[in-house]
């Protein structure tokens, strides 16, 4: 993660390559950088979300100045906490929100989940899992074929 200054950190991440590169560990490195917010990227990355929740949360963050002017989220929602309260507020914010309010509720821990992934700072993400395991196949297909040709 390229926001990720500890678990994951770039400098981590150079001295393990370097570890793997001298036991001849076959290693590669995918970035995952943090996603852009748009109207529907809740709705998008999360199903159960209503296109109207989704849009009432960048709205949310926008209005909070959570983002910048690239739809990026500015601050790490595990270390500034205060996305909760302008998030998920107790009362439906306008007259006929009430089933906004409680679609935003049923998805709260799936949220509070994304916005880490959001951010770019989660440990593990499916950002880029599919080009993950395209190399891994072409990494494992190798080694088996040299392997076999050992024998």
């Amino acid at each position: 993660m390229l926001r990720d200054i500890e678990f994951a950190s770039e400098e981590r991440i150079n001295i393990s390559k370097q570890i793997f590169r001298e036991h001849q560990i076959p290693h590669n490195a995918f970035p995952v950088e943090p996603v852009q917010l748009m109207y529907s990227t809740f709705h998008g990355r999360i199903p159960s979300v209503s296109i109207e929740t989704s849009r009432f949360m960048l709205y949310r963050l926008q209005q909070n100045q959570w983002i910048n002017n690239y739809h990026f989220l500015l601050y790490n929602p595990r270390r500034k906490l205060a996305w909760n309260e302008f998030l998920f507020p107790s009362t439906p914010p306008s007259p006929n929100s009430e089933e906004m309010l409680k679609n935003l509720n049923e998805n709260r821990l799936i949220i509070s989940e994304f916005l880490n992934t959001v951010y770019g700072e989660h440990e593990i993400s499916y950002e880029r899992s599919f080009e993950a395991l395209k190399w891994l196949k072409r990494t494992y297909r190798t080694s088996t074929n040299q392997t076999d040709s050992k024998k």
